[in-house]
């Protein structure tokens, strides 16, 4: 071991040797002909002495000899000119990188990179910043934005809107959208190339008597016109599909041509939708202002029972944007041709189903909530359940149903719902009734002696919604009674909106001793859909967790339809999201008349779509746009920052907007 060591030591003085030796011939070279990376006149460490070879290279050992042998070389010369020449090109290459920059502008650019000691001592806070008001807004932005007039628009209105197109589909989430669009625009392209070569050539065609040598001209045509753009479009020439996209769109053009019909579908063809702008619809109303809310609540209570977000359950930023804005006197919300989708549903069919999914915080929850108003202004009866993820866990206790076996009550949950449809709907359930055959299949004679003497015979449905308010013992049967008749009356429109839906999927938690039977079930949670509060609504959707699984006979709503959204953000596992998705699309291939199944993917925000929405930030005064004086809406790079960190997702944009 210790000639082993000692061998060690050995190989490492030898190499440090020669390594002193190699550092002591370049600094010979360099001092000859006072040539360095960093300039003429040696090494320069910037402290102001003339030894900085010393401290690199602790040269204090080189002979006056080696110098003078090196300064007489010969070929030394001949070799420095080429490192030196060599040296100046890459100093050269490295400052106009330097200088390309120092021009940058925008975030990552332009922002200091320490904190300064006033930063540190600074003792400024909240209070001692100047109170926002509108005037703030620059004025790009108010001429940017615009909100529909009116307040809320109603189904129709929106089923008919001009809106932008959505982004294209990225890649990674949909790969043969993104190779249908990638080649649809390769052959735009190569459509509006056209014209420019076939029109010199078209009076001379023309010119031709007879329709042989017409013919043999437009054959010729289509071998020069695709030799040309081959010619002029490299890349996309070597295309498999070049030849077929030449063929067809010199098709195209020449019959638009014989029919006096110019439209060459080359890139400016457009739509009333290509050239639309955003839009915003605005749910405040000063009517719901109160004592103690001035200005209103933050959510409008045309959403009920949409709260705000408890600190611990952030999940969403459409309504945390509204805690957030310093403007009290708006609500606003972004439409799009996904919130018009399924307006257009809703028009069109007596009875829907529509599955909205798509990632998480890219507005699937905005687009339930533009639905919900709408369809309440427009006269519909919305049962809106926004927290499924609640609902699926927190109904404190379960009990067997009275009246059908095999069924579970949640009477908390139950009461709460009959509170809330009265809330929202009471003047449009007034004079609406059910029939002595729907109560008789929930309430049983023994429940019925029970109930209160104003209501034992009351079969009015704002009746029974007042006693399921008043005592959670009865409130699963008024719930069941109110619901069953909502579903299967043709008077007036009847909507139900479930977030959340996923969730419904989830592993169970109410338990049960009647549900474990005979030990077979022990330990198994109640499947939702043997719960009174959930049956209704997952009967209507019809669709599973499992697509292979066979769902019983659909249970439709006769007027109006269901309108369910997944969750990205709740705790819900993988394979139950996957398995409804590939089930609603199932569905859509099944097409039942009854009631035919729609699926709306909400897509990411377009880089159109991102400039209002920063702009929508800039009026109300939301984050650090609240004073910046529309220096970020205005400033293209911070634009382009801002769309970059948050993938044109809502739910980021509002983040980086506040960071």
């Amino acid at each position: 071991n210790m000639f082993r060591l000692s061998l060690n030591i050995a190989r490492g003085s030898l190499q440090r040797s020669n390594y002193r030796k190699r550092c002591r011939e370049s600094l010979i070279q360099l001092r000859s002909f006072g040539v360095s990376r960093y300039g003429q006149g040696g090494f320069d460490n910037d402290d102001g002495d003339d030894g900085d070879e010393h401290e690199i290279f602790g040269t204090d050992d080189i002979s006056p000899d080696d110098m003078e042998l090196h300064q007489h070389n010969p070929f030394a010369v001949e070799e420095n000119t080429a490192e030196r020449e060599t040296l100046e090109e890459e100093e050269e290459r490295q400052q106009k990188a330097r200088d390309e920059f120092a021009a940058k502008k925008g975030r990552g650019w332009s922002d200091p990179w320490e904190v300064t000691e006033d930063d540190w001592t600074c003792e400024m806070e909240l209070a001692d910043f100047p109170e926002w008001n509108p005037s703030n807004a620059s004025k790009l932005s108010l001429d940017r934005i615009k909100v529909l007039e009116g307040g809320i628009p109603n189904i129709k209105d929106i089923s008919e809107l001009s809106l932008p197109n959505p982004p294209v589909s990225h890649p990674s989430s949909d790969k043969d959208e993104y190779n249908f669009h990638r080649e649809n625009s390769h052959f735009k392209h190569v459509c509006g190339k056209i014209p420019a070569l076939v029109d010199p050539k078209l009076e001379k065609i023309r010119a031709l008597k007879t329709w042989e040598e017409k013919q043999d001209a437009v054959d010729e045509l289509f071998e020069s016109v695709e030799g040309k753009l081959k010619e002029s479009e490299e890349i996309l020439g070597r295309q498999p599909s070049f030849g077929t996209w030449v063929e067809t769109g010199l098709e195209k053009y020449l019959e638009d041509v014989q029919n006096e019909d110019k439209n060459t579908l080359d890139e400016n063809q457009s739509n009333g939708d290509d050239q639309a702008i955003p839009l915003f619809m605005d749910l405040y109303d000063k009517n719901d202002a109160t004592d103690s809310e001035k200005e209103g609540p933050v959510v409008p209570k045309i959403l009920h029972p949409l709260k705000p977000h408890k600190k611990a359950d952030l999940v969403g930023r459409m309504v945390e944007e509204w805690e957030l804005a310093a403007h009290c006197g708006t609500r606003r919300i972004m439409l799009r041709q996904s919130t018009r989708e399924i307006a257009k549903i809703m028009e069109e069919n007596t009875s829907f189903r529509v599955f909205v999914n798509g990632d998480s915080g890219c507005g699937k929850t905005a687009a339930l909530c533009s639905i919900v108003a709408s369809a309440r202004k427009s006269g519909y009866i919305v049962f809106y359940a926004p927290d499924g993820d609640r609902l699926r866990r927190d109904g404190y206790y379960v009990e067997p149903n009275s009246r059908i076996p095999g069924l579970f009550d949640i009477p908390i949950l139950s009461q709460e719902m009959c509170e809330n449809i009265l809330l929202s709907h009471k003047a449009d359930l007034t004079g609406m009734n059910t029939s002595e055959e729907t109560r008789n299949k929930f309430l049983d004679d023994s429940l019925r002696e029970t109930l209160p003497e104003k209501y034992r015979d009351d079969l009015s449905l704002v009746g029974l919604l007042k006693l399921g308010a008043e005592n959670d013992a009865f409130a699963p049967t008024c719930y069941s009674i109110v619901i069953e008749t909502l579903m299967n009356q043709e008077d007036k429109p009847f909507l139900v909106v479930l977030d959340e839906f996923n969730c419904y999927y989830d592993y169970g938690h109410y338990f049960h001793m009647d549900y474990d039977g005979d030990f077979e079930r022990v330990g198994s949670a109640i499947p939702l859909d043997k719960i009174t509060l959930f049956k209704p609504f997952l009967d209507s959707m019809g669709i599973s967790s499992d697509p292979d699984e066979k769902k019983e006979d659909l249970l439709p709503i006769k007027r109006g339809g269901i309108v369910a959204a997944i969750s990205e953000n709740r705790a819900v596992a993988r394979k139950f999201t996957d398995g409804l998705v590939a089930s609603a699309a199932k569905e859509v291939q099944a097409n039942d008349p009854s009631s035919p199944m729609h699926v709306v993917t909400i897509p990411r925000y377009s880089d159109l779509e991102v400039e209002h929405i920063l702009s929508n930030f800039d009026v109300i005064g939301i984050g650090r746009l609240r004073f910046d004086m529309g220096d970020t809406v205005i400033d293209e790079q911070e634009v382009s920052y801002l769309r970059m960190v948050s993938g044109s997702n809502g739910q980021q944009l509002l983040e980086a907007c506040i960071i």
